[in-house]
């Protein structure tokens, strides 16, 4: 071969590699896309549940003791930081406490509802099975961004930039209880 066929052969191969780069580099950026719109979406049932579960609390269905217990864990879950910015500069140990109080809200939901009947319970227990759903479409969207990153492409060509590995949202959130 010429050395003009040798040169377009490389350029080739650097083309098609600069392509496969840009290609992965934008299917990491529209996982963590997706990973930061399910939070969202996770973190708006999780509102709509601690509100059900407040509105519950505060219906006068239950007695006294579960409705306290209740209404401080929705109280406890609606005070966490909900704004988009704090969700995007969370670290591990805000993660961590936020599970902890969407934990125990579940608990005191386990707690109180398990013999209950009444006008407010269809609406907590929609919001909590739409939590259930939130959940696992965010887990998902974690364990498919985690596994591309953990290619060597990726890591090599740092092509995730310095966006966090993002973490599953590993809470009671009554189908695992």
């Amino acid at each position: 071969m010429s050395p003009v066929a040798w040169a377009l052969a490389g350029l080739l191969v650097l083309c098609a590699l600069a392509w496969y780069l840009s290609a992965t580099a934008q299917r990491v950026d529209r996982l963590h896309r997706r990973v930061e719109t399910s939070r969202a979406a996770l973190d708006a049932e999780l509102t709509r549940r601690a509100s059900a579960a407040l509105e519950y609390a505060t219906s006068g269905e239950l007695d006294p003791a579960s409705a306290l217990v209740l209404a401080d864990a929705a109280t406890a879950s609606l005070d966490a930081p909900r704004t988009p910015a704090a969700l995007r500069d969370a670290n591990d140990a805000d993660d961590a406490h936020r599970w902890r109080v969407e934990s125990d809200l579940t608990r005191a939901l386990a707690a109180a509802l398990p013999e209950r009947d009444g006008p407010g319970l269809a609406r907590v227990l929609d919001a909590a099975h739409r939590v259930e759903l939130a959940r696992r479409f965010h887990n998902d969207a974690v364990v498919q961004t985690r596994r591309l990153r953990a290619k060597r492409v990726v890591r090599w060509g740092r092509l995730a930039g310095r966006a966090r590995v993002p973490e599953t949202a590993d809470f009671l959130d009554g189908a695992d209880s």
